[in-house]
């Protein structure tokens, strides 16, 4: 399989995952081509691509990091605002996995804008837990931080639709409404036995930045390692997500960004785990190259920074280690 952006997507093409609709419910199956009709549609939806199956890269397999079903499970207990099922699912996801032998997160979480935000929170929910198992955190932090991240945005949900959808970047009075969606999920959630109180911190101080510059200019004495994980996070998902005035950043942009501003508004030690588990090129990712050839990336293990490619002609190329490409560069993800 591999990646393309929707605007290198054609009708006829076979689908390798699945994709998912604003329902939370699948909306095309895999191993199903794709029509004129909805490909339309997913263009409309606002998805920023889609995982295609070809036999040149049939063995190019990018698994998700938890199950399909885990996933919708998750959806629509946050759909239905089903506060007491969310929290166990989010345990359920620290359960799937802790387990796990590799935490790989090649696969891009292909999401549309309609709906996001519960995709959204449970995206942040795994991406945060993978931090903490690396970082060593205990079975009952792990449960508190997926419970935070699963819920921390339930605050938009008493934001008003005008705002929430807006297809324009926010004025300041939009900006103004929105920065209470933390104050508002913590008022939302502050009675529920369920929730600790580092989770309620995390979710409450989600926005804060290490120097202060966050929603309500907190300084970082007083930001625990939860917000912490979950701004960083938090960040990653929304960059990585078509948004209705913006496409969808490439996880090497977001990356950056992210790296570029470790030590002023995110964590440094954070950001560190966070670098060593995101690929700045996932497998599965089509590339341009700067000499015109394409290709797909089948290994990173070796370098994120220079992934192995193979070309649409079938030779491989290991661009951290072929002399011959060694000034060539990746110019753009297709």
């Amino acid at each position: 399989m591999h990646y393309l952006t929707i605007k290198n997507i054609a009708p006829g093409m076979m689908l390798a995952k699945s994709i998912i609709g604003d329902d939370g419910k699948i909306f095309i199956r895999e191993q199903n081509k794709l029509t004129e009709a909805n490909l339309t549609r997913i263009k409309e939806m606002g998805f920023q691509g889609a995982y295609i199956d070809t036999p040149l890269f049939s063995d190019v397999i990018v698994d998700d990091i938890i199950t399909q079903d885990l996933r919708m499970k998750a959806f629509e207990a946050l759909s239905e605002m089903q506060i007491d099922k969310v929290i166990k699912i989010a345990r359920e996801i620290v359960h799937e996995l802790k387990y796990k032998k590799t935490l790989k997160l090649d696969l891009l979480d292909i999401k549309d804008d309609k709906n996001y935000l519960f995709k959204h929170c449970i995206s942040v929910c795994v991406y945060s837990v993978v931090i903490a198992i690396n970082l060593g955190f205990s079975e009952e932090q792990m449960d508190n931080l997926a419970i935070a991240g699963i819920l921390h945005d339930v605050g938009k949900l008493e934001v008003s639709k005008k705002v929430l959808n807006s297809k324009n970047k926010y004025n300041e009075k939009d900006m103004d409404e929105m920065k209470k969606h933390p104050i508002n999920a913590f008022e939302m959630l502050k009675d529920n036995p369920g929730l600790s109180s580092v989770t309620r911190n995390a979710i409450l101080f989600h926005h804060e930045n290490l120097d202060g510059s966050g929603y309500y200019n907190e300084t970082e004495d007083k930001i625990g390692i939860f917000p912490r994980i979950l701004r960083v996070m938090d960040v990653y998902d929304s960059m990585t997500t078509v948004k209705k005035y913006r496409d969808a950043k490439a996880p090497a942009e977001a990356i950056e960004y992210i790296m570029a501003n470790s030590g002023k508004l995110f964590d440094s030690g954070v950001v560190e785990e966070f670098v060593k588990n995101f690929p700045l090129y996932p497998v599965g990712f089509t590339l341009r190259l700067s000499n015109g050839e394409l290709g797909v990336i089948i290994s990173n293990e070796n370098s994120s920074i220079r992934p192995k490619i193979r070309k649409f002609d079938g030779k491989e190329i290991d661009l951290a280690a072929d002399a011959a490409y060694r000034t060539v560069m990746i110019t753009e993800i297709l």
